[in-house]
C-alpha cells in the first residue's frame, strides 16, 4: 500500500513525467516502487562516498559507521563459511543486500515515502540474484558434481530426491520474495490505516516502534539465508 502522496512521484508529476506506473518501458522504469528503489541505492552509494572520502587511521563519523558495518559482518559471514576465502567471495554481495534492503525498508517509516520492498517486483528480483548466486557458486566450486546436491544420500533414492529438492529450491524463491514483501506490505497497510482512522500523531507511534523492528528483522532474514543458501551450495554434497 502506497501512502497517499508520494514525494518523489507529486515531484516527478511536476516534470511532466509518468509517475503512477504503465504498460510503456518508461512509466515502469518510473513506477513509484522503481523511483524509490532508485533512491535507496542513491542513498547506499551516497553513504559509501561519504566514508570513504576521507579515510583516516582513526576512523570518525561515517567512516566509523561503515567501518563497524563492513567488519562486523564479515566476522558474521566468517563464522558461517569458516573459510576467510569464501566469504570474500559472497560477502560483496551479501553487504549489498544488507544495505539496500535495511535502507528500502525503512524509507516507508518516513512521511511521504515508501517501502520499495513492499512491491513484490524488487523482492522478486534481490531473490533471483541471491538464487543464482548460489547456484553459480555450488557449480564453481564442485562442477557438474553439483548436481550431486539434489540426489540425496543414496543414489537408489535419487529418482525419489531430486524432485523433492527442485521443488525444495523452487519454495526457497517463494520464501525470500514472499516474506519480505508480505511484512512490508503488511506494516504499510496498517500504517495507512492508523493515519487515516486514528490521525498522523500518537496513535501510529506503537506500530511505527513494531515497524522499525520488523524492517531491521526482515533485512537480516533475507541476508542470513542468502547466507545459509550459499554455504550449503558451496560445501561438499554428502
Amino acid at each position: 500500500m502506497e501512502h497517499p502522496l508520494l514525494f518523489l512521484t507529486l515531484l516527478l508529476d511536476a516534470l511532466g513525467l509518468p509517475a503512477h506506473g504503465g504498460t510503456s518501458f518508461l512509466e515502469r522504469i518510473l513506477a513509484p516502487y522503481m523511483q524509490y528503489s532508485f533512491l535507496a541505492m542513491i542513498i547506499c552509494l551516497v553513504l559509501a562516498k561519504m566514508a570513504t572520502s576521507r579515510l583516516e587511521m582513526v576512523p570518525r563519523g561515517m567512516q566509523n559507521v561503515m567501518e563497524a558495518f563492513v567488519g562486523g559482518l564479515e566476522d558474521f559471514i566468517t563464522e558461517q563459511t569458516h573459510d576467510r576465502r569464501k566469504t570474500l567471495i559472497i560477502f560483496p554481495v551479501v553487504a549489498t543486500f544488507a544495505l539496500y534492503i535495511l535502507i528500502a525498508n525503512y524509507l516507508g517509516l518516513i512521511p511521504g515515502f515508501m517501502s520499495p520492498t513492499a512491491d513484490l517486483h524488487i523482492t522478486l528480483g534481490c531473490t533471483a540474484i541471491s538464487i543464482v548466486m548460489y547456484h553459480a557458486l555450488g557449480f564453481r566450486f564442485h562442477g557438474l558434481k553439483y548436481i550431486k546436491h539434489f540426489l540425496g544420500p543414496v543414489p537408489a533414492m535419487a529418482p525419489v530426491m531430486f524432485p523433492i529438492e527442485i521443488f525444495s529450491h523452487i519454495g526457497r524463491i517463494l520464501s525470500l520474495a514472499i516474506r519480505l514483501f508480505g511484512n512490508m506490505v503488511s506494516k504499510e497497510i496498517l500504517l495507512g490505516l492508523l493515519f487515516m482512522l486514528a490521525g498522523p500523531y500518537l496513535a501510529p507511534l506503537p506500530i511505527m516502534f513494531l515497524g522499525v523492528l520488523v524492517c531491521l528483522i526482515q533485512a537480516f532474514i533475507f541476508m542470513m539465508l542468502s547466507i545459509v543458501y550459499s554455504v550449503e551450495a558451496m560445501s561438499e554434497g554428502h
